[in-house]
C-alpha cells in the first residue's frame, strides 16, 4: 500500500514509530500495510510519539545521555538484521525515513528507555513477606506436571504395501525386549535409526504432549520399566520404554523464589513507570 493512500506525512518521528509498529505487529514496512492494518497501528504510533515527547521534556530526562558506544552498538545490531546495508537503506526509504532522521529517532527512543529504567530503578526491593504472600495466592501456578523419563527405538518403514522388512525387524526386537527388557540400550545402539541411538535410545525427561500424540499417550500409559507395544507413526515403527515416573508435585516455595522475585520486581518497576507517566500526562493536560 502506498503512503498516498494512507495520507502521506512529513514527520520523521511519526514515520519511525509507524515503522516500529508495522514490523512488530505485521512484520511489514509501513508502505506495505493494508488500509485496515495501517489504521490499527496509526493511532498506536501517534500515541507513543506524543508520550515520548512528554517523557523527553520531563525534568528526569534533562540529564539523560545515551553513551556513544551503546548507541553505535544498538544501531549496528539493527542494521545487521538486514541482509545488507543496501537492504537496510531500502527499508528506511520504504518507511519514509532518511538515515539521519532514523538515527535521531533511534537516539530519542533509547533516551526514553534510559529514563524509564532510571524511574524503575527507584522501586523498593521485594520483601520475603511479599514473595510468600504471592506464592500462597497463586499456588496453582507452581505445580509441576507429571513427567516421564523414556527411551526409544525407531526404525523407518521400507514399504507402503506388502511385507515390510522393517516391521519384521522391529517385531523381532520387540520380542527380544519383552524377554530381556534390560537389553533396551544395546538394542537401540545396534538397530535404532533415531538420533538417540548413540545414547542407547534415551529421550530424557518429557512432559505429556511433548512427543506426538500417539507416542505421548503410549508413554504415559506405561508402568515404570514397562516396554510399549509397537507404535506406527510417520512411516516409522517405534518401541518406547518408561525408565522413570516423576509424579505431579507442588513446587515448594524455596524452589520458586527466583521466579517469584523476578515477577514481582518486574511488576513493581512497571507500576512505578505507569504512575510516573500518569503524573506527567496529567501535568501536561493541566497546562
Amino acid at each position: 500500500m502506498q503512503l498516498e493512500r494512507q495520507g502521506k506525512h512529513d514527520d520523521p518521528k511519526l514515520s519511525f514509530h509507524l515503522m516500529k509498529f508495522a514490523v512488530q505487529e505485521f512484520r511489514k514496512n509501513s508502505d506495505e500495510l493494508s488500509a485496515d492494518e495501517y489504521r490499527q497501528i496509526s493511532q498506536q504510533a501517534r500515541e507513543e510519539m506524543l508520550l515520548h515527547q512528554i517523557i523527553l521534556a520531563s525534568s528526569e530526562a534533562c540529564c539523560v545521555v545515551v553513551p556513544a558506544p551503546v548507541f553505535e552498538q544498538t544501531l549496528h545490531a539493527i542494521i545487521a538484521e538486514s541482509p545488507s546495508d543496501a537492504a537496510f537503506h531500502d527499508m528506511l526509504a520504504a518507511n519514509n525515513l532518511k538515515l539521519s532522521d532514523y538515527v535521531q529517532a533511534l537516539h530519542n527512543d533509547l533516551r526514553v528507555e534510559t529514563v524509564l529504567g532510571k524511574i524503575s530503578s527507584t522501586v523498593e526491593s521485594v520483601t520475603s513477606a511479599e514473595m510468600q504472600r504471592y506464592y500462597k495466592n497463586h499456588e496453582t501456578n507452581f505445580k509441576r506436571e507429571e513427567q516421564r523419563q523414556a527411551s526409544l527405538i525407531q526404525i523407518f518403514s521400507q514399504s507402503d504395501s506388502g511385507v515390510d522388512p522393517s516391521f519384521t525387524t522391529i517385531s523381532e526386537i520387540h520380542k527380544r525386549l519383552c524377554q530381556h527388557p534390560e537389553n533396551f540400550a544395546r538394542e537401540a545402539r545396534t538397530f535404532s535409526e533415531c538420533d538417540t541411538s548413540k545414547d542407547g535410545g534415551q529421550l530424557g525427561i518429557v512432559k505429556a504432549g511433548e512427543l506426538c500424540s500417539e507416542l505421548s499417550n503410549t508413554l504415559f500409559s506405561l508402568e515404570c520399566g514397562e516396554i510399549s507395544k509397537i507404535v506406527e507413526r510417520d512411516k516409522a515403527y517405534h518401541i518406547l520404554r518408561c525408565d522413570a515416573i516423576y509424579p505431579a508435585i507442588n513446587v515448594p516455595f524455596k524452589d520458586a523464589t527466583s521466579q517469584i522475585l523476578h515477577h514481582l520486581l518486574k511488576e513493581k518497576k512497571l507500576s512505578s513507570c505507569r504512575l510516573w507517566l500518569q503524573t506527567l500526562v496529567r501535568g501536561c493536560e493541566q497546562t
